[in-house]
């Protein structure tokens, strides 16, 4: 490997090299004449030890949004007139359904952090091997046992930079949003009152996923939560439980937070059109160094505000022309084409002829939009093919084959009494779509070896046992979770990419990777945090396929936001992890 080369700066960098894994690729850089693999998922979560529910679904109207239950846990509020409706009461729970791919004890492997309805979260420590992928139930004694409501989404982060990843976990129906601080070693204490952020207010709790970035680059993450409330809920639930919370590290608090809500300018409430959001993520979309904001919201009211660079952010929602899609609900942002430009896939509800719809709604299907430059998005969803996911959930971009090409993994499916015939969108089948090389998608769940037809709600996308082919985590509610195991045989050569910051925030969240297979070849883009989402968080090794590159990587250069900072690698070698640290 060529001396790292540091723009900017001109400070020595340690890199690490990761042991290489061994992978069959052959052939050039180029495509080739040679069809690419098809994808081959083997579903396996009895053997890899993924044996618990989710949660069993009470019988109608006992849930947790129950006016009974209500009156009990929260004596303060009375249940609105509404409340008689207690099919739309009961709807946070089908919601449900959260998990992340999180290394939690620094071996070097994701373990699985995994939420349930009427139980305490779950803890999956990965104990797998090059022979066998392996998860080990370690809840047992832990601060997520003692979790006393239903739990939801999960997020993590490196939250008070100290070299661990610490755990952000929602609630349905309970008082408080829970934060479980790690010692380093994978033992947790739950601190959210006193890092200020569990928002203990006499109101329930519908909480959805969470998100981090570091909005103003001082060096701390930030994050923001978001919760759905439904129509019998809102009346006691303003202002929203979707908050944008500060971190003061900076002001030597590191990890504690502070309700930055309205100074920022993303408030979410509204008397005209309530605000339901489900998911939220921090990109920089316009290259100024500043993470902008998305949120997934229900009911026409999906919200995209610009950072302004000076901590607060502009609502550029219509300007940008987004928020198209009827119900947002999962949110993916990634890198695709050639040259490669910056996407958003937006799942929501597709629907269907012979389902009674017994709202008002348009039920216009998914969107995948192409950022074009200036603040303004192109809606290519047809073009691509991705309209029709039906009732979509959590949404993730991969790679599986590492055949360069992006799949889009999709959840579905919502098991409904409101809407006749209730059993009509329960048994929507997932979604896994093939980039064809042009940007036009395939479904090809069923020839991959992915057949769900009950409703899913979470995808994790992480690589379980480090052999450079990514895998995949989906949780369904009120139902026993499934891993699938990528085997697809002979793909193409990989990288992986790890970072950690200085300057900028430890996880180095907000960077950008730029990996380049050959010298004159387009480059393949990543920002170091964006992920999948919706209650999800998938693994943080940024996944670059490579195709059928034979020689070593070109280039790989990453960007870090907080200092400006370049870090260039060349000639590097394929077939492993690299981890690269932004220098002092």
């Amino acid at each position: 490997m060529r001396p790292i080369i540091l723009k900017r700066c001109g400070q020595v960098l340690a890199v690490l090299l990761l042991a290489p894994v061994a992978s069959s690729c052959g052939g050039s850089s180029s495509s080739g004449a040679e069809p690419d693999p098809l994808p081959t998922f083997v579903e396996m979560s009895q053997q890899a030890g993924f044996t618990i529910s989710q949660g069993k679904r009470i019988k109608e109207p006992n849930c947790l949004f129950d006016p009974k239950l209500i009156v009990a846990q929260f004596p303060k509020v009375t249940p609105p007139a509404v409340s008689k409706d207690v099919a739309r009461q009961c709807d946070p729970e089908r919601s449900s359904g959260g998990a992340a791919a999180v290394d939690v004890n620094g071996d070097g492997l994701d373990d699985i952090v995994m939420t349930r309805i009427y139980n305490a979260p779950l803890l999956y420590l990965n104990t797998s091997t090059k022979e066998q992928v392996s998860f080990v139930d370690a809840t047992k004694g832990t601060a997520f046992e003692k979790v006393p409501s239903s739990t939801n989404g999960v997020g993590y982060a490196d939250i008070d930079n100290d070299g661990d990843q610490d755990v952000v976990i929602t609630s349905l129906g309970g008082k408080q949003l829970y934060m479980f601080i790690n010692d380093g070693t994978g033992k947790f204490t739950e601190e959210a009152v006193a890092r200020g952020v569990a928002m203990i207010d006499g109101r329930p709790h519908s909480g959805m996923g969470v998100s981090f970035g570091d909005y103003n680059n001082d060096g701390w993450l930030d994050m923001h939560t978001n919760e759905w409330q439904p129509s019998d809920v809102s009346a006691y639930a303003v202002p929203s439980h979707s908050r944008l919370f500060k971190n003061l590290g900076a002001s030597g608090k590191p990890g504690v937070f502070v309700d930055a809500t309205k100074e920022a300018g993303v408030e979410l409430e509204s008397r005209v059109d309530l605000v339901y959001s489900f998911s939220s993520s921090f990109t920089d979309f316009d290259s100024d160094g500043n993470v902008d904001l998305m949120v997934a919201s229900d009911f026409n009211t999906t919200r995209f505000y610009w950072n302004n660079g000076d901590g607060t952010f502009t609502n550029g929602t219509v300007d940008a022309e987004l928020g198209k899609e009827e119900n947002a609900m999962g949110l993916a942002v990634g890198f695709m084409g050639k040259p490669q430009k910056q996407v958003m896939m937006v799942t929501s509800i597709r629907a269907k002829a012979d389902c009674d719809d017994a709202s008002d709604l348009i039920l216009t299907g998914n969107r995948l939009f192409e950022y074009s430059g200036k603040r303004v998005f192109s809606d290519i969803t047809d073009k691509a093919g991705v309209r029709n996911g039906f009732w979509g959930w959590g949404t993730s971009f991969l790679d599986s084959t590492n055949a360069a090409k992006k799949e889009i993994a999709s959840a579905n499916g919502m098991d409904i009494t409101w809407m006749p015939p209730s059993a009509c969108y329960a048994s929507d089948p997932f979604r896994f779509w093939v980039d064809n090389g042009d940007g036009v998608f395939t479904e090809k769940s069923i020839a991959a070896g992915i057949d769900i037809n009950t409703p899913s709600k979470g995808v994790v996308i992480f690589d379980a046992d480090n052999d450079g082919r990514q895998d995949m985590f989906v949780t369904r509610d009120a139902n026993k979770p499934l891993f699938f195991h990528n085997q697809t045989p002979s793909v193409g050569a990989w990288l992986g990419v790890k970072v950690q910051g200085s300057t900028t925030n430890r996880d180095g969240l907000g960077a950008l990777i730029s990996v380049t297979p050959v010298e004159g070849e387009e480059p393949q883009l990543a920002y170091v945090g964006t992920s999948g989402s919706f209650l999800t968080h998938d693994g943080r090794v940024k996944h670059f396929g490579l195709g059928k590159l034979t020689t070593n990587i070109f280039e790989v250069k990453v960007t870090f936001p907080a200092s400006g900072k370049e870090v260039v690698l060349n000639n590097v070698k394929p077939q492993q992890v690299i981890n690269v640290t932004e220098p002092e």
